[in-house]
């Protein structure tokens, strides 16, 4: 599946030009980077530093050779050339207060140097786009409270914040996600 690069309405279209396409177990390290990358610029300030100064591209390249083998979550990478500069991933909604109309946006990264261009609002409609064709009525997502950069980026994409939060627990700190939520086309 190839979405056009000028699918996204909302943002501006990129000076880059980007594609987007289905991931491949070839992928994998590409996106681990990415994982990686983004993690340690997003997270700055809310995760614990030595937590992000230790995340591993290996290890994380390892997790998503077996996710991308099993097929879920369903990922699209963004690629400016040769080079995967962004991704999400998507599938049914894990929450128990759901029903199987619900999918779910489980993350959405871009590397930090491409911020602010677009392309996470691409990757955000391929990723509605994607689940809307696969039957969904409505996607959630989860966001760190404190990460206010990402939240405004939900709430410019048309996402909007629900009554609902959960504790986790990340790098030994506790931490509070709030979900949004997203009504597909019909």
């Amino acid at each position: 599946m190839n979405i056009p690069s000028s699918s996204n309405t909302r943002n501006p279209p990129s000076a880059v030009p980007v594609k987007i396409r289905e991931a491949t177990l070839e992928d994998a390290e590409a996106i681990a980077t990415v994982h990686v990358a983004s993690w340690q610029a997003a997270y700055k300030g809310i995760m614990p530093e030595q937590f992000l100064k230790t995340l591993s591209i290996e290890a994380r390249a390892a997790t998503w050779r077996k996710l991308l083998q099993a097929g879920t979550p369903h990922v699209l990478v963004a690629q400016v050339d040769e080079t995967i500069i962004g991704w999400t991933a998507c599938g049914a909604c894990r929450d128990k207060d759901k029903d199987n109309n619900w999918a779910e946006i489980e993350a959405l990264y871009v590397l930090p140097e491409f911020w602010r261009k677009g392309i996470g609002g691409r990757l955000s409609d391929a990723a509605r786009q994607l689940l809307h064709t696969a039957g969904y009525s409505f996607a959630t997502l989860w966001v760190l409270s404190e990460n206010h950069h990402a939240r405004a980026f939900y709430d410019r994409n048309g996402f909007a914040q629900d009554d609902s939060s959960k504790l986790i627990q990340i790098g030994g700190v506790q931490l509070t996600e709030v979900r949004y939520h997203y009504t597909l086309p019909q």
